[in-house]
C-alpha cells in the first residue's frame, strides 16, 4: 500500500502544467490556446516505448509514461492538458483516481518523436 509520505518524498520533479483555453482569433474565429496553468511536483515513471512507421517512410517514437501527483496539485484535469518537463512536451492520454485514499492521482502520458 502506497501513503501519502511515501509518495511525498517521491515527488522530485517539478513541472510546467498547461491547460487549453477557448479563445477568439483576429478574424474573430474561435480556437484553443495553451496557457500555463501551474507548477507542480510529481514522480515520472517510464512504461515503455515503441516505434511506428509513418508517411513518406518516416518513423515516429512514441514514449509512455505515468506521472504521480497530490490529488489537489492537478484538480479538474482534462485529456486536452499537456506537460513540459525538461523542455519536452507529455501529453496526456488518460488518467486513474486513488479511490481507495484519494490521495494522489497517476497520469498516464506519451511523449512522440519524430
Amino acid at each position: 500500500m502506497i501513503t501519502l509520505n511515501d509518495i511525498t518524498k517521491r515527488l522530485r520533479h517539478l513541472i510546467d502544467v498547461y491547460t487549453m483555453i477557448d479563445t477568439t482569433n483576429e478574424l474573430g474565429e474561435n480556437e484553443k490556446k495553451s496557457e500555463l496553468l501551474k507548477k507542480a511536483y510529481c514522480e515520472i515513471v517510464p512504461l515503455n516505448s515503441s516505434v511506428k512507421n509513418g508517411e513518406a517512410g518516416t518513423e515516429e517514437n512514441q514514449h509512455q509514461f505515468k506521472f504521480i501527483f497530490r490529488i489537489k496539485s492537478v484538480p479538474g484535469i482534462k485529456k486536452d492538458w499537456f506537460f513540459i518537463y525538461e523542455g519536452l512536451k507529455y501529453e496526456v492520454i488518460y488518467f486513474n483516481r486513488d479511490f481507495k485514499d484519494n490521495q494522489f492521482i497517476e497520469v498516464f502520458c506519451v511523449r512522440k518523436e519524430e
